[in-house]
């Protein structure tokens, strides 16, 4: 379900190196240029464009001097700032016999560079408050509905609102009372909900529209093959975007399942089986289901160990084919915020305050020890290639690499300890298939049928909801 490999990593010094370079100090570079004799190239010049969804950067803290003015002749800070260039080992810019193109160039790299940084701050801000409020959460007792918006939205220069995010999950949850209403089941009654949230999986549904008074059609979920693993576009992963498209893989679509059963008062649950989750809920009488959100179909606990070949090692642990308690899906829902963080801003300081409060609260959260293991490997190959590729074996004899690579162990060996397995892309995508195979459409049918007998025994009230469209 994640992979590793998309995310970016800004580890290299030059990151330091930018936060020198302000906007207003290339202006001035820039008005140094125009000052010399030959301007040709400057006449051609067009400011840096740089991403729409970017704030611009005066959005952000000046640092220009009072009254100071970049197009000044005489500016009294030319020489202060061409004195730090100097000291910062920069080129004067302007000199005889260097190529003013070229300045430009770099020039242009320098803004842009800076507007990314400034951009980056921003981001992480809109992220380190999003965290601030996960934090205020109760992991024993806790919205899942709220946990995602927060996990997600903080990916957004404009995400919707929490009012915006809640029509759309209530909107489905209304579908599903209408549903239970037209066939005379309860409301109340947790076998009835889950079995009729599971038609937006499985049908296209009637939904009458108490303000327009008029019947529509709202399409089934989906399964979206469009990039199902995030590695181009993480917002492919969200709920929001699947409340927006209708369609979702197989990290959305059980966390919408979860959010609509929330909204009706009912109870389900998520499992995880290597690079995959799903759906788990029981009735009245302790009767276990496993439902695929992917396809709409019912699977077996046998099936999944079988096709998917979890280790015992994970079993006994509860890593995979087991229900998440209230604070596993807290921490599962942080660790997704996590990944959003790493894949747009980097690893940093946020990043780690991350890691470490979900680790507090599930000790086995494979987000947060993939990424913490990810991260050690990153810092130990830079730092061992500084210091001059040393051999494995002889890492004991540099206490610095080697503090790295020991926490490095500790993490590969929780990993090893939880027994975490992963999916190769293509081969994912063959073991979705195979729930198609007719084996497999025969046990859902079985398991349905089950599910429909059980349903039969508890319409014992009248229908007290009719959807006759306005004539």
């Amino acid at each position: 379900m994640h992979n590793l490999n998309h995310l970016h990593y800004r580890l290299s010094p030059s990151g330091v190196g930018r936060k020198m370079c302000c906007t207003w100090l290339f202006l001035c570079i820039l008005q140094f240029i125009v000052s010399q004799p030959s301007t040709p190239v400057f006449k051609s010049f067009q400011p840096v464009t740089t991403d729409k969804s970017m704030p611009p950067v005066n959005n952000f803290p000046s640092q220009r001097p009072p009254n100071y003015n970049p197009l000044q002749p005489n500016d009294p800070y030319r020489e202060q700032n061409l004195k730090l260039m100097r000291q910062g080992g920069m080129t004067i810019l302007g000199a005889p016999g260097v190529n003013q193109q070229k300045q430009l160039e770099e020039i242009r790299r320098e803004i842009q560079m800076a507007d990314e940084d400034a951009y980056m701050r921003y981001s992480s801000g809109r992220y380190q408050q999003q965290f601030s409020r996960f934090l205020q959460m109760n992991p024993d007792d806790f919205s899942i509905s709220k946990a995602i918006y927060l996990s997600e939205s903080a990916w957004y220069d404009n995400p919707p609102s929490w009012q915006q995010f809640q029509a759309s999950i209530q909107k489905y949850a209304n579908v599903v009372k209408q549903m239970l209403q037209r066939e005379g089941l309860s409301v109340k009654n947790n076998a009835a909900i889950n079995y009729a949230i599971q038609k937006l999986y499985k049908q296209d549904n009637i939904y009458y529209d108490p303000i327009t008074k008029k019947q529509q059609t709202l399409a089934k979920l989906e399964y979206d093959f469009n990039d199902p693993m995030g590695n181009n576009d993480w917002r492919n992963m969200f709920v929001i975007k699947l409340l927006d498209k209708g369609k979702g893989q197989c990290h959305s679509l059980p966390l919408n399942y979860l959010c609509v059963t929330e909204q009706l008062g009912g109870k389900a649950y998520l499992a995880l089986s290597p690079s995959h989750s799903y759906i788990q809920y029981f009735d009245e009488k302790g009767r276990h289901y496993n439902f695929e959100t992917t396809n709409g179909h019912f699977i077996s606990e046998a099936w999944l160990m079988q096709s998917t070949g979890v280790s015992a090692a994970a079993l006994k642990q509860g890593t995979y084919l087991d229900s998440l308690s209230g604070r596993r899906l807290y921490a599962h829902c942080l660790g997704d915020m996590l990944y959003g963080y790493v894949t747009k801003i980097g690893y940093d300081g946020v990043a780690d305050q991350m890691v470490k409060k979900i680790l507090e609260t599930d000790s086995s959260n494979i987000s947060a020890l993939s990424i913490q293991a990810w991260y050690l490997r990153e810092v130990l190959n830079e730092k061992a290639y500084m210091a001059g590729s040393p051999p494995p074996e002889q890492l004991i004899n540099y206490p610095a690499l080697y503090a790295i690579y020991k926490d490095l162990m500790t993490v590969y060996a929780k990993l090893d300890q939880i027994g975490v397995q992963s999916m190769p892309p293509d081969v994912y995508r063959q073991w979705l298939k195979s729930m198609d195979e007719d084996n497999q459409k025969e046990q859902d049918r079985q398991e349905y049928e089950k599910l429909l007998r059980q349903i039969q025994k508890l319409k014992k009230i009248k229908p007290t909801f009719t959807n006759t469209p306005e004539k």
